[in-house]
């Protein structure tokens, strides 16, 4: 069931996200610690207040979190042990119908490397590389768009 988030959820949501950052073979190591130490359940109670923030909640587990800004995708992750059964995708479903196409033409996200061939699975595009800098480290992305359905 996906729900809006709510303050109580903020560490389960930095336990998926945690869970997914520790995962990434493809971030180097030091951005990954940057990472790890920049994320916690209040920089996520935080991004709540920041933009729309949603849960993924099964069985009374929050096994993912995704977060939409205007129609930017802030955050899109699901729990390790929960990729790869659909749960990313009712994620980016549900975000991708808050956009309203009489506004912006596209939806976009800024992919880890990780993430690029779920975006592409999902009919996103890349439209070249970026490289964001936490405290000096690389963080390598890949800026991905969608065209949305005309209105």
């Amino acid at each position: 069931m996906i729900r809006q988030f709510r303050s109580r959820d903020a560490q389960s949501c930095f336990d998926v996200i945690r869970g997914c950052i520790l995962q990434d073979i493809h971030t180097p190591t030091g951005t990954l610690e940057k990472l790890l130490h920049a994320e916690s359940a209040e920089s996520i109670a935080g991004r709540a207040r920041l933009y729309y923030l949603v849960v993924y909640e099964l069985e009374d587990d929050i096994v993912g979190v995704a977060g939409l800004d205007m129609n930017e995708i802030r955050l899109l992750f699901v729990a390790p042990d929960h990729q790869g059964e659909g749960i990313g995708r009712a994620l980016l479903d549900h975000l991708e119908a808050l956009v309203p196409s009489t506004m912006f033409k596209e939806i976009f996200v800024y992919s880890t490397l990780s993430g690029e061939t779920f975006y592409r699975h999902c009919g996103y595009q890349c439209r070249g590389e970026h490289v964001f800098y936490l405290d000096g480290q690389p963080l390598p992305t890949r800026f991905m768009v969608k065209t949305l359905p005309a209105p």
